[in-house]
């Protein structure tokens, strides 16, 4: 594996362990903050930190010669707006199980897409780690036995959480067209700071008309936590990986989301896994990584 395509690897893990701890955290924090208002305070001081990362790093001077706005417009929608939104209302309204099922479709949904829009050529590589890791998902979701999923209800929750994941879809296809002959930092950056403009708005009026804010300490801090590490850092992480390996590989670690929710419980609430838990996370690490592993510039065709 060569030493660009181990970091990507690298960071695409680590931008799943983070977004693990997102959704802990932010079912956490839905007793405190509305959903707007958990996106709007999240993005407002993620927006601040990449802020002065552009600074630091001279990025800044570069948004004078963008001309491409549109696109940028369209990755914050996409990306950040619709995302976030869509899926901090579903979580409120399905189970953690039905949302990682759900989840569980984004590697094909972009595969297709990439082949579709981006003319990306996948190879059998691809379809092996995609099975794999999709296995190893499902059968943790089921529980060991994949009849359980037949059993599993849906409902308007559900509904929103597929329209994050096509959501998300989206913005990696956009993201990657976008990114070429330009930093990951200066592209995430600009996603989240053109989002403000409407989640500001939402994150006020929700505060004050619909459910009004009330932090503990403890919510406080992971308030904080999913400002800077999901909003900036796995933003950050999973765009620079992407650029690396291609959307429909990157896509795969999407998978470890919820095997790293596992990992998290196990380790500070204490809550072992299940045997069957263990087969599938090791079935969804051995699929990620096998991506990685025969990873290579995507292929476009002409």
């Amino acid at each position: 594996m060569k030493n660009e395509t181990l970091k990507a690897v690298v960071l695409l893990n680590i931008a799943g362990l983070l977004w693990g701890g997102n959704m802990i955290l932010g079912r956490y924090l839905a007793d405190f903050l509305g959903p707007w208002s958990i996106v709007s305070t999240r993005l407002v001081i993620g927006g601040f930190i990449f802020i002065l990362l552009l600074i630091q790093t001279g990025e800044l001077k570069k948004i004078k010669h963008i001309t491409n706005w549109w696109t940028f417009i369209a990755l914050a929608i996409f990306g950040v707006i619709f995302f976030q939104s869509l899926l901090y209302y579903g979580l409120r309204l399905t189970t953690s199980t039905n949302a990682g099922l759900i989840n569980s479709l984004t590697p094909l949904l972009t595969a297709f897409m990439a082949a579709a829009f981006l003319k990306e050529k996948l190879n059998y590589h691809h379809w092996v780690a995609a099975a794999v890791t999709i296995f190893g998902l499902l059968f943790i979701l089921g529980e060991g036995d994949l009849t359980n999923l037949l059993l599993l209800n849906f409902n308007v929750g559900d509904l929103l959480v597929l329209g994050a994941v096509i959501s998300w879809v989206i913005y990696s296809l956009i993201a990657k067209n976008a990114m070429i002959g330009m930093s990951p930092l200066l592209l995430t950056a600009l996603g989240v700071l053109l989002s403000l403009v409407v989640v500001i708005p939402l994150g006020i009026y929700e505060a004050k008309v619909i459910q009004t804010p009330h932090l503990t300490v403890n919510a406080f801090w992971a308030l904080m936590f999913i400002s800077v590490g999901p909003t900036v850092l796995s933003l950050l992480f999973w765009n620079k990986g992407m650029k690396v390996i291609g959307p429909s590989r990157a896509s795969l670690f999407l998978n470890t989301v919820p095997v790293y929710i596992i990992i998290i419980n196990a380790v500070f609430l204490e809550e072992m896994p299940y045997q069957y838990q263990i087969i599938g996370m090791v079935l969804i690490f051995m699929g990620s990584f096998y991506a990685g592993l025969k990873a290579h510039k995507p292929k476009l065709r002409d």
